[in-house]
């Protein structure tokens, strides 16, 4: 079944940081594993940037079809890999498994979001004239309660989340760590569910 993404606000903030965060990392040659509805890769595609998607879904139509878990791809074959919202449809004990493919055939940077399960509160403000008065467009106001979210039960499409009881932060960082150098996380405003990782190679 292929999922349908409900395309409003909350998701374009989404589709911002997918492509702003591989901009910012001034690379030519990218993978986009796991491809959505193509919005990242199309929007990097008019940038200029040499794009090849990939999905295990054929009837997305991406370049080529392929499992995360094996890609057939050769070694350092792309200057950044972006993988948005796929790991957690995996299994736990298969990820270590995806982050050394993914090290494996890149040849610098990686950047994947994974949702984020947390119980938080988020206030942004904005008024006339606060640029003038303050040097900044808002100001953003956000805090989470550092109590676990149930682990995922029943019928749910993801196999696991940060955040969740299982699965906290420092346990997904420390998995990352083992293969790349983390060089930022960013908490996109307004939908802190999706969180970014910018990592790599070591």
């Amino acid at each position: 079944m292929i999922m349908t993404q409900k395309d409003d606000l909350i998701q374009f903030i989404s589709y911002f940081y997918q492509t702003k965060l591989i901009i910012n990392l001034n690379v030519k040659k990218i993978l986009e594993v796991g491809i959505g509805n193509k919005t990242a890769s199309n929007y990097l595609k008019q940038r200029g940037l040499n794009v090849t998607t990939c999905d295990i879904d054929k009837r997305k139509e991406p370049d080529c079809v392929a499992d995360i878990r094996q890609l057939p791809f050769k070694d350092n074959s792309f200057d950044a890999i972006m993988a948005y919202e796929v790991l957690e449809h995996l299994p736990w004990d298969n990820i270590d498994q995806v982050l050394e493919e993914l090290k494996r055939v890149t040849k610098r940077y990686v950047v994947i979001s994974i949702p984020y399960s947390s119980h938080h509160f988020e206030f942004i403000f904005k008024f006339p004239l606060m640029r003038k008065l303050i040097k900044r467009d808002f100001i953003d106001i956000f805090f989470r309660i550092p109590f676990p979210v149930r682990d995922i039960r029943g019928e749910y499409y993801h196999c696991w989340e940060i955040g969740r009881k299982s699965y906290p932060m420092q346990k997904f960082r420390k998995l990352l760590k083992k293969k790349f150098r983390i060089i930022g996380e960013v908490r996109p405003l307004l939908h802190s569910y999706h969180h970014f990782f910018i990592l790599e190679k070591i």
